[in-house]
């Protein structure tokens, strides 16, 4: 069974060619990433929300 970090290094290989680059974890710790995080949870909080769930 492949660890967690085998199989997002795996992803992120097939990922840089439709990317462009080869997202790494320090991509996703840092001020890009966790701005993009924060959009997400607040998007899923929204549709959540719409649901009548939250």
């Amino acid at each position: 069974m492949k660890s967690i970090g085998e199989i997002e290094e795996d992803l992120a290989t097939k990922a840089e060619p439709v990317l462009g680059f080869k997202p790494s974890s320090s991509f996703k710790r840092g001020p890009i990433g966790l701005l993009i995080y924060a959009v997400c949870g607040v998007i899923a909080y929204l549709s959540l929300r719409s649901a009548g769930v939250v």
